[in-house]
């Protein structure tokens, strides 16, 4: 048997209504693409939520549903889920994601030309912590599936070096995903495994990017209630994280957008390709939006980025 070019593996706990049927509805189209396999893996979900899952994955025998015996948190079940995998790349997805009209099919492009010595690519959101997010707090849900939608019939083929990748949606050479052994599981639930990953990727010699040819929708920490003990756990795994990487750099994404712009081919002053145009006039939107909330920062960020933001006044698809 051949062997896919994507294992789409989704990793599925709680609110099946909220996350994971909007999600896997999402995918359909894909279903019976020869490219892809689809792996669902409920991290044994209490409330319901299991037995829902599996229910509709019956439905679809492209879907190899698995049923966790316990609640291993986000890099544990990933782990798992991955085992079940065969594609030269592994697609992570968590269930509070959704896929707008081509995106899977973006995908096979991008990386089917990503160079050998790319080992993760990660799409961009509307959501994310790191230069993958598009800022815009004014876009409906369904004007960023709109521009997920003109982003992927609009390509640009590049890749943008990143520092970090965020783990919401991900793309990982499986070849390097075996080399790293998965993810950490030191960081039990979840926060900043992806953060491990990206920075033990780099050590081992290989190269991570953003691609702008495909956009997910991400809901953001879905399956995270915010409480004192979410908030514990995020310090205790960063501490984690410094203890192993002293160096590691903690950058807003803010300063990831920027940082963005300041590549190829966004570091150049005038160009003529539409689609790159669209996209670097996002990005400079996001950078007169997402700015500090202490004046002073405020106003030395807004100092940072007046050269860049200068003189740009086009409208970005999926507007109103």
């Amino acid at each position: 048997m051949k062997v896919p070019l994507i294992s789409v593996v989704v990793l599925t706990y709680n609110q099946f209504e909220q996350t994971t049927r909007p999600c896997l509805d999402s995918l359909r189209p894909w279903y019976g693409d020869p490219y892809i396999e689809f792996i669902v893996y409920d991290n044994d979900s209490p409330d319901g939520s299991r037995e829902k899952t599996k229910k509709w994955c019956e439905r679809f025998p492209a879907i190899k549903f698995v049923e966790g015996t316990t609640n291993l948190g986000y890099a544990g079940g990933m782990n798992a889920a991955a085992k079940f995998a065969s594609g030269e790349w592994l697609y992570l997805v968590n269930n509070d994601t959704e896929f707008p009209a081509a995106a899977l099919d973006a995908l096979k492009h991008v990386l089917h030309t990503a160079e050998p010595e790319i080992g993760m690519i990660g799409p961009v959101t509307n959501s994310a912590g790191n230069g993958q997010r598009l800022y815009d707090p004014s876009k409906t849900k369904q004007q960023w599936l709109d521009l997920g939608a003109w982003l992927h019939q609009n390509p640009t083929n590049v890749l943008i070096p990143t520092y970090r990748c965020d783990f919401f949606c991900i793309a990982i050479r499986r070849s390097v995903w075996v080399q790293l052994n998965g993810l950490d599981t030191a960081f039990g639930p979840g926060y900043y495994e992806d953060f491990d990953f990206s920075l033990r990727l780099r050590q081992a010699g290989h190269e991570q990017s953003i691609t702008e040819d495909v956009f997910i929708y991400h809901q953001g920490s879905a399956t995270f209630c915010q409480s004192n003990r979410l908030k514990q756990l995020i310090r205790r795994n960063k501490k984690t994280l410094v203890q192993r990487h002293p160096k590691a750099k903690f950058l807003h994404a803010r300063v990831c957008n920027l940082i963005v712009l300041k590549n190829p081919p966004y570091s150049n002053e005038t160009t003529e390709n539409g689609p790159i145009r669209i996209r670097k006039q996002i990005r400079v939107d996001a950078l007169k939006k997402d700015t500090p909330k202490s004046l002073l920062k405020r106003l030395f960020w807004t100092l940072t980025t007046n050269k860049i933001t200068r003189d740009h006044t086009e409208k970005n698809p999926g507007d109103s």
